[in-house]
Parts: C-alpha cells; structure tokens; sequence
C-alpha cells in the first residue's frame, strides 16, 4: 500500500524520495524555505515580489512561508502517513518587518527583490541562533505541534535528525565551502532544537546517522554543501523511514523501548559468513552477519546444497541463519551458498565446503 508522506523541511528530505527504491511512498507536499518561528506571526501578502521569482518552485515556497500555509493544511496533514521533519533550513534568519509580520530571510526571498523595496524600509533582522530567534522557534513549534494534535497525527511524525557535515566522503583537493566555526555553530543550533522536540514526541521518531553517512558529496546534484550528503545516506535514510512504517503496522510502537533499526544495507558493506558441517545424516548450516567489524542482527537468509557445483535443496528466505539439509545422493564435493538480503532486496553471498564431524 502506497504511504502518503508530507515533508517540512528540506532537500535532504526531499532528495530521499528520488531514490528508485522509495516507490512505496507518495509525496504529497513539501514545505521548504520556512522556519517555524515564523509561525508566530500572521501571514504577510506581496504578490509583486512574489512575481519577481522566476521558478514556480521557489516563488511556492516563499508564498508558503508569508501565508503560513502549513498551518492552516489540515487536510493534507491528515491525509499524510509520514510528516517527516527536518531543521537544515532553520539556519536562516527572520525577518520583523515594520507592518508587524515576521518572514523568513531565504536566498528565494531575496530573489524578489523584496529587501530593497521601500514597502519594507526599516525592517530588523533576527539572526538565527540568537535568544530572540530560539523563544520565537519553540513559540511557533507549539503552535505546529499543537495542530498536529488536535488532527491526532503527532504519531506520524518522524524527524530526520541530520547534522551539517565537516568533510567530503571521498579524498579531494577541493577546499571544504564551509569554515568549521560555521559548522560547530548550526550544528550546535540543531542539537538544541533536536533536544526541544525529544520533549514533544518519543524516542522512535527521531531518526539518526552514524557520522560516516553525513559526509558531503563533492559532485551532489544542488553543489558542494555540509548538508548535501553522500550518496549512501540516502539509502538508509529511506531505509529507517521503511522500518519505522512495518513497525507502526506490526503495532509495535506503543511498546519499543528505543528504536528500531533496520537490517544492515549490502551497498553499506554488509557480508555474510557461513560454516557447514556433515554428520552420517544431516547437513548444518550456520551463518554470520557483519559490518564493520561487528556482528549485526535482521535481514533475511536463504542457502543451497550443491553437490559437485549442482543444486540439490533450496531453504528459501526466512529469518533463520540455520538450516539442515539431507544428505544428497548425488556424487561430488558438498558446499553451501549463504545468500543475505537486506530491506531493499539487494542481495550478497558466500560459499563454503561442507566439512565432517565423523
């Protein structure tokens, strides 16, 4: 069944669903460009600058951002199995302009033209990560959640804990577009505003990454970026979204202790060993999942017996790593292919000889 997924947030959420592997999901909104302390604010119009911004998608978010749109969504909130959540575009500042709205300072805002017109003479800016920007982002936070629970949908909620990367993933020449200040500095904002919402929904809703993931890819698509991430964090980022889903069906959340995580990915490094052994009667079959020099639990195993390189008994995917097999007739040397596969079916394999206890 198709999962209807509204996004607030931005392209690191947004880029998860360009992924082949993402057919599951339907994306049926994108809030983007807009900090929640903008909330607190009443809707703000302009259509004349909002003219001067040449892509329709951009001018949509900014007009999104001075009506307020994603408050007054109920509808489509309603309709969404996964709100998925993330702070990258919090970064920006607000803008307190002198008719009383507060917008938010976008590079798509400043495309309008909007900062010179004389219709805002006099506005204040309030600088991210200042005192003033965090009391008005944790006021417009309530105001958001607060719809999302009187709709009932504070479950569906999943935030996409991300952090600004330090690095590319791969050796480069290239010179980091970022200065670390900068860098500890949002990173620093994130994990305060991550910290607030750990107040407001359960541990399960919270997504996380291993520093490895969040390294910046040197050729992404949108540029060199601290938030435009490798190529693999895409794929466990869908990955966690697809386990949260089974587990929500399987009814599971009400009593998970911390969250669930999903089988090791193939394309992340994950192997399979396995270990046969003969007795007078049966085969025994044991096998191992690793990545990076752990043992790792999940996933789905099937084996063959071949008997001189022919394929005598299949045990078909299932949870087990053991399986036992008869003692095949046919003549020839015995092995045992190992085959593991993860969540978006990519499969790996092993082959080992069958060894005797006799």
């Amino acid at each position: 069944m198709i999962k209807n997924v509204l996004i607030y947030g931005s392209c690191v959420s947004r880029d998860i669903f360009n992924l082949k592997e993402s057919g599951a999901f339907k994306l049926i909104d994108y809030y983007a460009r807009s900090s929640m302390a903008s909330f607190t604010s009443a809707a703000y119009q302009n259509d004349a600058a909002l003219d001067r911004i040449t892509s329709d998608f951009r001018r949509r978010m900014v007009a999104n951002d001075f009506s307020k749109a994603l408050l007054g969504a109920a509808e489509v909130l309603e309709s969404a199995d996964v709100i998925l959540i993330d702070l990258i575009d919090e970064r920006f500042d607000l803008l307190a302009l002198p008719s009383g709205e507060l917008i938010t300072h976008s590079p798509e805002l400043a495309e309008s033209g909007l900062l010179k017109d004389p219709c805002i003479a006099g506005f204040e800016v309030i600088k991210s990560s200042s005192a003033m920007h965090r009391e008005l982002w944790q006021q417009g936070m309530k105001l958001f959640f607060d719809l999302l629970r009187k709709l009932d949908k504070l479950d569906s909620v999943l935030v996409n804990q991300v952090f600004w990367s330090s690095r590319f993933e791969k050796r480069t020449d290239t010179k980091f577009p970022i200065t670390r200040a900068a860098i500890d500095q949002a990173n620093q904002e994130l994990s305060w505003m991550y910290e607030v919402l750990h107040g407001e929904l359960k541990e399960e809703q919270f997504m996380a990454f291993s520093p490895a993931l969040l390294t910046a890819d040197e050729s992404h698509r949108w540029g060199a970026s601290p938030f435009h991430y490798c190529e693999q964090y895409y794929k466990e980022a869908l990955a966690q979204i697809i386990t949260r889903q089974h587990c929500l069906e399987a009814g599971d959340d009400a009593t998970a202790e911390r969250p669930r995580t999903h089988a090791p990915l193939v394309s992340s490094g994950a192997k399979v060993s396995v270990a046969a052994y003969r007795t007078d009667r049966q085969i025994f079959v044991h096998c191992s999942l690793a990545m990076d020099g752990q043992i790792r639990e999940g996933g789905d195993f099937a084996f063959y017996l071949l008997a001189g390189g022919v394929r005598q008994e299949v045990r078909w995917y299932e949870k087990s790593k053991s399986a036992r097999f008869a003692i095949p007739d046919s003549e020839g040397e015995l092995e045992v292919v190992a085959f593991y596969k993860d969540i978006f079916d990519e499969q790996t394999s092993t082959t080992t000889a069958v060894k005797s206890l006799r």
